[in-house]
């Protein structure tokens, strides 16, 4: 047996330091000795990992909720709102900038205060945020409102990803990560279920000048998810992958311990790992005391400084290119949507058998949505409940994607779902131009979230897999601000030409998602490797 010697951090550099955490009380630990993937391994796989991907999953599930549910109550809130195509590409848009500032902040923070904590009190704010936005009155207050959700929304994506991952083995990791991605299409068909049963009825009451209609509930009803996720995790330990970084290694082997007695329903005392060998340590550790604003800003620069140096620099660009563009050309149509459905259908009901095209739908609509004043607010309805109906039927086409990815992402890799789904997703996109119906919008809406699908989950992995323990967080935040960015970027485009020019912002996402599915070859292969 190879014989390793424990070495104090003091006076070494993090990647050439082994720490050692002992258990003086057992006699024999030197062969228990164990890197942090054998521990991992030796806590078995069942119980804790279920309960650990149901909460997960749900959260992300809820920033899903969070995140599309504009969508659907954007067409029933433009009288109440006064909301002109531009207003309501500008309320898709402060979310998503709330993500990107909400994401940087909080992912930092994950890297530096612990995963579990950031990740509750993202949880938090999105869901006081969110449902808060129900009671405004006021455009620009419910922009604010939406913001601060963001802000919520945009911390827990990449948090709630670094944490999940930090308890899984190897060998089972990427198809863990693809069934926790496979829950936010579990939140697209829960949240566009709640918007078919809610929406276009006539619920809620209305006082004066203060309306609390079905929309509104709607809203509110996205936002419970949320909260319940935060208590949920209350009772979740940290992630040992941290505590060890932060060398509280005591904590990390009492979280293994715990993990190998739920899995295996024996008693912590007889989990084989009484040692762990880690290979780097945080520039920062945090223990018991506490740690000042400044510190933690310090932290945070350094380690977003760490991605941009020579050893992850290559990495760090293809990564914040490819989300750019996926987020770009995903939410730029996404979020579209049910406008565009709501449209068509509109158009097909006045017009029987016209062949014209979605593009020219829209162009021929302009005139009489072009501004808020020009709405006919006095006979305005809700949308009717067949495009809600549509939009559910999207997000279930998601789940072979989604089962393919979970039983093969180990199998095929990584980079294969990533650029055979941004590539397809590029050819849906420009094929949605052409559609003349809503059968056939809906059969190619279909096909789009499904390929797209494919790409998010690969994504998501490579993310995770690409990046040390020290700044994962961090890196994950930096690439999710590039695709806020993209995701902003494709709101407003959409918003401001979709009834000058519909086909430019079609044409645009179809150029940058086969571009950025053809930057996927350059990345590295993290298929079946251990955590850096």
């Amino acid at each position: 047996m190879l014989n390793r010697t424990s070495r104090s951090p003091m006076g070494r550099s993090g990647a050439e330091t082994k720490l050692l955490l002992k258990n003086f009380d057992d006699d024999d630990s030197d062969d228990e000795r164990a890197s942090y993937e054998e521990a991992v391994e030796k806590t078995g796989y069942r119980k804790f990992h279920y309960l650990l991907l149901l909460v997960c999953g749900w959260a992300n599930a809820s920033d899903a909720i969070e995140i599309i549910c504009i969508s659907f109550l954007l067409p029933s809130a433009e009288c109440d709102l006064n909301m002109d195509s531009v207003k309501k590409g500008w309320v898709t848009s402060s979310t998503f900038i709330g993500m990107m500032i909400g994401g940087y902040v909080w992912g930092a923070l994950g890297d530096s205060l612990g995963r579990r904590l950031c990740l509750i009190y993202a949880m938090v704010v999105n869901a006081l945020a969110g449902g808060g936005s129900s009671l405004a009155q006021d455009y620009w207050v419910f922009v604010l409102m939406r913001f601060l959700s963001g802000v919520g929304v945009g911390g827990s994506i990449p948090v709630v990803w670094t944490y999940f991952a930090e308890f899984q083995p190897a060998k089972y990791r990427g198809g863990a990560l693809s069934f926790l991605a496979s829950f936010w299409m579990v939140g697209n068909v829960t949240v566009a279920g709640l918007a078919w049963l809610i929406i276009p009825h006539h619920l809620g009451v209305e006082e004066g000048g203060f309306k609390f209609n079905s929309w509104r509930i709607f809203v509110v009803l996205s936002a419970v998810p949320s909260l319940l996720v935060a208590f949920s995790l209350t009772f979740l330990p940290e992630s040992p992958k941290f505590l060890l970084t932060k060398g509280r290694h005591d904590e990390a082997l009492q979280v293994l311990r715990r993990m190998y007695s739920m899995n295996t329903g024996r008693e912590q005392s007889s989990y084989p790992i009484h040692q762990l060998e880690i290979e780097e340590l945080s520039p920062t550790k945090v223990k018991d005391e506490k740690v000042s604003t400044l510190q933690l800003v310090k932290e945070a620069g350094k380690n977003t400084a760490r991605l941009f140096h020579k050893k992850h620099f290559r990495v760090t660009v293809i990564m914040i290119v490819i989300n750019f563009a996926i987020q770009f050309g995903y939410y730029g149509l996404w979020l579209w949507f049910p406008q565009l459905f709501s449209k068509l259908k509109e158009y097909e009901d006045q017009h029987p058998g016209s062949d014209m095209n979605v593009c020219t739908v829209i162009s021929q609509g302009t005139n009489s949505t072009s501004s808020g004043s020009d709405l006919d607010c006095a006979n305005h309805e809700p949308p009717a409940s067949e495009v809600f109906l549509d939009s559910f039927i999207i997000s279930c086409a998601a789940g072979p994607s989604n089962l393919w990815t979970i039983l093969c992402m180990d199998k095929l890799g990584r980079r294969f779902f990533l650029s055979l789904s941004m590539v397809l997703s590029g050819a849906c996109a420009f094929f949605i131009y052409l559609v003349k119906n809503s059968l056939s919008n809906l059969i190619l809406s279909c096909v789009f979230g499904a390929v797209s699908t494919m790409g998010f989950n690969s994504l998501d992995c490579l993310s995770i897999e690409l990046f040390p323990t020290s700044v994962r967080g961090t890196a994950m935040a930096i690439t999710l601000v590039s695709a806020r960015i993209g995701a902003i970027l494709g709101g407003l485009v959409f918003g401001y030409l979709v009834d000058v020019n519909c086909a430019i912002p079609i044409v645009s996402v179809a150029v940058l998602l086969t571009v950025g599915g053809l930057m996927g070859f350059l990345l590295p292969n993290t298929t079946k490797k251990p955590l850096l």
